[in-house]
């Protein structure tokens, strides 16, 4: 099993960077092949209409890697911050590369993090449509988090509220 994460977190210091790092060791002990992309590495330019059937004609080699990625995927976790009552720009810059169809047949994970609780879950619910529009099979769970629920250590932010972290598991569990 391929697990795509994608962090469509513009910050270094990223809460959704830390969940996806939480849920890439759950994947990885249940056997899955993972790898997560940093949507603010991947410098990827503004889409081409044209590429929209099939983005691996692209001219663009980062475009085609990506979709190639994206192609080779069996779940896919997207992960993003609450930017204005919805996802990232970064994220909408990426899925829009795409090919429309680009998650067909494919478990789509939805997380988001968010200030304060309660809308840690929005972004997420945002997604919910692009990713059945582009195909996917949408996991019923999504996941929210906020501030609150990770804590700083030495080597950075680690999710620590529990009840987060068991539905996490059990996601993982369920999926693998």
């Amino acid at each position: 099993m391929n697990v795509l994460l994608i962090n469509g977190s513009p910050a270094n210091f990223s809460h959704t960077r830390a969940l996806l790092d939480y849920l890439e060791i759950h994947f990885s002990q249940q056997g899955a092949e993972c790898e997560t992309v940093d949507l603010i590495n991947s410098v990827l330019p503004i889409n081409d209409p044209v590429y929209h059937a099939d983005a691996m004609q692209s001219p663009d080699e980062k475009v085609k890697a990506f979709a190639q990625k994206v192609k080779d995927a069996d779940i896919i976790v997207l992960g993003t911050p609450l930017y204005h009552g919805s996802y990232s720009g970064l994220l909408k810059l990426a899925l829009d590369n795409l090919d429309g169809d680009a998650f067909a047949g494919k478990i789509i994970l939805l997380s988001s993090n968010a200030s304060g609780p309660r809308n840690a879950m929005q972004a997420a619910q945002e997604l919910v449509i692009v990713g059945r529009t582009m195909g996917g099979r949408v996991h019923e769970s999504l996941i929210g988090t906020c501030k609150s629920d990770f804590t700083q250590t030495d080597s950075g932010l680690e999710l620590t509220e529990q009840s987060i972290r068991k539905r996490c598991q059990d996601i993982v569990q369920e999926l693998s």
